[in-house]
């Protein structure tokens, strides 16, 4: 179970910054989520480029851009993800947990910290795992009367959402163009073929 966790995270961690020129390739559907509403599962397309398990990185491609993701310790041994290993995996993004401006010199990357228990998530279909996410990225901005960030990441430009009035004034603070660290709830599905 730990080794499939491994995998699943690590495709799952590349599917948040997955991208192919400017912006990933992603096959969008809609599902009805008990409690949430409507929400869009992402279906992206990837293969394993590098893994460097001493280290708990994974370098992963779609189309012509690789990036790499670095996978905490509690997802066990990376030694059953491969160079080449092709995968899909479906994704819903979830609420922005936090922001905050990131270190000085922080490079655009993705992390995944913990399980998530956020109930929002109950009840979409297949197993999905939830878990939590920091994402670096350069920030663009933050328009107030719409509610939506706008970022580059490790997969290219992204809008968001932002609902909590805290995180909304930190993100008012911020001038285009600093790395900012966003937390997310997510839930994530992966299938090797």
């Amino acid at each position: 179970m730990l080794k499939r966790m491994s995998m699943i995270l690590a495709i799952a961690l590349a599917a948040g910054t997955a991208g192919c020129a400017t912006s990933p390739t992603v096959t969008r559907q809609t599902v009805i989520v008990a409690g949430v509403g409507p929400v869009e599962v992402e279906q992206l397309n990837v293969e394993v480029v590098d893994v460097e398990p001493a280290d708990r990185i994974v370098r992963v491609r779609q189309g012509r851009n690789t990036w790499q993701v670095a996978v905490p310790e509690v997802f066990g041994t990376l030694q059953n993800i491969n160079a080449g290993d092709r995968g899909e995996i479906r994704r819903v993004e979830g609420v922005i947990l936090g922001a905050r401006r990131a270190r000085k010199g922080a490079q655009p990357s993705v992390i995944y910290t913990e399980a998530a228990s956020d109930p929002s998530f109950q009840g979409l279909p297949e197993k999905f795992v939830v878990r939590s996410l920091t994402l670096t990225a350069r920030f663009e901005n933050f328009d107030p009367a719409t509610r939506v960030v706008n970022y580059v990441g490790p997969a290219g430009p992204r809008t968001h959402t932002v609902s909590d009035p805290v995180i909304q004034n930190d993100l008012r603070r911020l001038k285009r163009g600093d790395m900012v660290e966003l937390t997310f709830a997510e839930a994530f599905h992966f299938q090797k073929y």
